[in-house]
């Protein structure tokens, strides 16, 4: 093996949304040298199978808070609207179904 020996991990989940269906990167010298599918990945020194696990390269924020996303799944979902007179049409069709006290989460 070589001083700084390249590693391919592949089997993954990966978040990069340049290359949103990448399942595999080889790292070489400490930094990310490719990134793409499990079947055009590169010859390594070393392979690691992720198993399915989420590989979140770079400086991405992987946390999530669990509790605000499963409110998100009870809420009014916003990501079709267009204009203030769309957001508000749509908040005020969906509160019209909610006790009169409720929060609109969304």
């Amino acid at each position: 093996m070589t001083k700084n020996p390249s590693t391919l991990y592949r089997g993954g989940a990966l978040f990069c949304p340049a290359e949103p269906s990448a399942t595999a990167l080889l790292v070489r010298d400490g930094r990310i040298a490719w990134l793409g599918a499990d079947a055009d990945a590169p010859v390594a020194d070393r392979v690691v199978d992720l198993d399915g696990a989420l590989v979140t390269p770079a400086f991405v924020d992987a946390h999530v808070h669990v509790s605000d996303t499963g409110l998100v799944l009870s809420g009014l979902d916003l990501s079709g609207v267009r204009s203030a007179g769309e957001l508000l049409a749509a908040v005020a069709a969906f509160a019209a179904g909610l006790p009169g006290d409720a929060v609109v989460l969304g």
